[in-house]
């Protein structure tokens, strides 16, 4: 066998074509064909070779890692379409209906642009409230450190109401340096008589008490259409509060339906020319009691409008033509009515001292029934 030189190729008989270096892999100096000496480290390198470049090292990204990826929305649905929605249908209408509507709105608009307009109202500017003395609206009877007694006039309230704001007896005495009143009795505008207030907190609770209870003594004089049969009798009627529209309106109502128990008691002192003058007592003191007990029995108020409609101001008696009498018919002033809380009765709230307090009867109240018959004449 001839002798090979490492990196010869040449054929030794096998034709294989393998190359010779002396420490082939098969163990006796034998590579296989795809063998290339320039790559082989153990091989001398010649001079004209150029030398192989070392590879790179990667560059790490400087800053935070960058964020995960995001995954990606759903697919979006198929649009599926709308049966009532799709033209054709009789809930859509055509574009030609369409156009006809608007060209017909347009015209309206335009009718109704050319018509003339009418000047702008002025807002009427609220007008400026009466000023009223206070010895107009009442009369001081009494006053401690706990309460005040007043003797109101008729057509005043107790408390600022509607166009009376400073024309009432609260304002007025916060006027005359009290400042802090509780009413106790809230006697009706058009009512006149006594009224009771307090002057602190705790006076009002208890006169409140005393008010509610059989200790205080509450006596009226009023003066009611017709003839009252009897000398005295007794009204007991539930009263109770009913919406008439957008008012709240307190009249007869029964005990089942919301009413609240009610009793008045009245006395003979009068009869004459149609009417009937009596002294009233009343035990709970609901809003206008007296008023809706006589207008129930037939025998309203004289003047009161809101309960007694029905019933003429006047007595037909008292309307009869006869020449000098025209003065002798009976009236009252607009906004009045015959009822005039004459007495107070109950004990000091502080001190439980008796307290007792009285006012006479207006001669407006005595004017309405010259000559009438008093209570003994009545009885024989």
């Amino acid at each position: 066998m001839e002798r090979r030189r490492p990196g010869e190729r040449g054929n030794d008989g096998r034709g294989d074509g393998r190359v010779y270096d002396g420490r082939g892999q098969d163990g006796r100096g034998y590579h296989g064909r795809g063998y290339d000496p320039r790559a082989d480290p153990r091989q001398p390198v010649p001079a004209n070779a150029r030398r192989a470049v070392p590879a790179l090292i990667p560059l790490v990204p400087f800053g935070p890692p960058p964020k995960p990826d995001l995954i990606p929305p759903p697919p979006k649905p198929e649009r599926v379409p709308d049966p009532v929605a799709e033209p054709g249908t009789s809930n859509v209408k055509t574009e030609a209906e369409r156009e006809a509507n608007d060209r017909r709105e347009r015209r309206a608009r335009r009718r109704l642009d050319d018509l003339p307009r009418a000047p702008a109202r002025k807002r009427a500017r609220p007008q400026a409230e009466p000023a009223v003395a206070a010895g107009q609206i009442f009369r001081v009877v009494h006053v401690d450190d706990d309460l005040i007694v007043v003797d109101k006039a008729a057509g005043f309230p107790v408390a600022p109401a509607g166009a009376f704001r400073e024309r009432s007896v609260v304002r007025a005495l916060h006027g005359m340096g009290y400042p802090t009143v509780y009413p106790i009795s809230l006697l009706d505008q058009e009512a006149s008589g006594l009224v009771l207030l307090s002057r602190s907190d705790r006076a009002a609770h208890a006169l409140r008490w005393n008010w509610r209870s059989n200790l205080c003594v509450r006596t009226y004089v009023a003066v009611a259409h017709g003839d009252i049969p009897g000398h005295k009798g007794k009204i007991s009627i539930a009263i109770g509060a009913v919406r008439r529209g957008a008012a709240i309106r307190h009249e007869a109502l029964p005990v089942e339906n919301g009413g609240r128990s009610a009793v008045t008691e009245w006395k003979l002192l009068a009869r004459g020319r149609g009417l009937t003058r009596v002294e009233v007592a009343i035990k709970q003191g609901r809003c206008h009691q007296i008023r809706i007990h006589f207008a129930a029995i037939g025998h309203p108020l004289f003047g009161d409008r809101e309960y007694g409609r029905s019933f003429n101001d006047v007595p037909i008696e008292a309307l009869i033509d006869v020449r000098g009498r025209s003065d002798e018919v009976p009236t009252l002033p607009q906004g009045q009515i015959a009822l005039h809380c004459a007495r107070i009765a109950l004990p000091h709230p502080t001190t439980g001292a008796p307290m007792d307090w009285r006012s006479s009867v207006p001669r407006r109240l005595l004017a309405l029934m010259p000559g009438a018959w008093t209570t003994a004449g009545a009885e024989r």
